[in-house]
């Protein structure tokens, strides 16, 4: 019997995991997105980066976005901040169409794009203080943000001073200051160690419970993406299109056990077959050619 026989179906899900999705579902759409398309350049040289990617994401939903190099994820997700303008469909925010940066959408990239000269609190009161709050108001605001991504006694450090996962939380903490109906993020923690990366998850899932907010998470990191989501979009590439959305059969809140859950497997198995395509199971299936340090895949038949 192969692996994948002993694999649960990744769609099958238990009373609890059925009622989640059924509330979800109710819920409002914040973001719809129809039919969106983006091409680079003009005329034979010209490149097709997204073609009719059409989703939903609702209130307080957690999705994720995957796929293979150039399936056009970050493409996909200037798109919607408004850095970046597509060629063709639409992308709704709250029934608005998206036509430029705005303080419903809050942004977290990969770099931790803080201002040097700005303390840790100066950089989460920044957005607050162009929107004109006053003093008072912003000072509470940064305050309360900084609690809760664990950093209130560091809010006089300059960010030279900060560890990555550090940086990256003031990052989230910026972006939330403006209380945006959605958080945006492009692999924020694409640049941390093993270590600091699981613990940046786990400061997430928290904000996300305690915050009204939605998040729309780009990653690369398989596993990351199961563990966070609710559901996750995968695009194939070339151009990027929406391949499946899948719904992850995992109760909330999440643990770290679930790791080893055969549902989680299972997701994870799927997901590898819709980005990398089907795998060898085992080592004498590879033929080696020209060395040890160049090999083929052979043929199973």
């Amino acid at each position: 019997m192969s692996a994948e026989d002993q694999l649960v179906d990744y769609r099958e899900q238990t009373p609890e995991v059925k009622r989640y999705f059924e509330d979800l579902r109710s819920r409002e759409v914040v973001l719809k997105v129809e039919e969106l398309g983006k091409v680079f350049g003009e005329g034979p040289g010209a490149t097709e980066a997204l073609q009719d990617v059409s989703f939903n994401v609702h209130h307080r939903e957690f999705v994720s976005i995957v796929g293979p190099s150039g399936c056009g994820k970050s493409t996909l997700i200037r798109i919607l901040a408004g850095l970046e303008t597509s060629t063709s469909g639409s992308a709704m925010l709250d029934g608005e169409e998206i036509r430029g940066p705005g303080s419903g959408r809050g942004m977290v990239f990969q770099s931790y794009t803080l201002f040097p000269w700005r303390t840790v609190a100066g950089n989460v009161t920044f957005g607050p203080e162009m929107m004109g709050k006053s003093t008072d108001d912003v000072e509470k605001e940064a305050e309360k943000w900084l609690t809760m991504v664990g950093l209130a006694d560091f809010k006089n450090h300059y960010p030279h001073q900060l560890s990555g996962g550090m940086k990256q939380r003031v990052g989230i903490a910026r972006a939330l200051a403006n209380r945006p109906r959605i958080l945006l993020m492009d692999e924020p923690f694409g640049a941390l160690d093993a270590q600091t990366r699981a613990l940046m998850q786990a400061y997430l899932l928290q904000i996300w419970r305690h915050v009204d907010v939605t998040i729309l998470f780009i990653t690369h990191d398989l596993d990351e993406a199961i563990y966070l989501s609710d559901r996750i979009l995968v695009l194939e590439a070339n151009p990027g299109r929406v391949e499946e959305f899948v719904e992850i059969p995992l109760e909330r809140p999440r643990k770290p056990d679930q790791f080893l859950d055969p549902r989680f497997l299972s997701v994870r198995h799927r997901l590898d077959v819709l980005i990398h395509g089907e795998f060898p199971e085992e080592a004498d299936e590879l033929s080696f050619i020209g060395g040890v340090d160049r090999f083929a895949e052979v043929d199973a038949d």
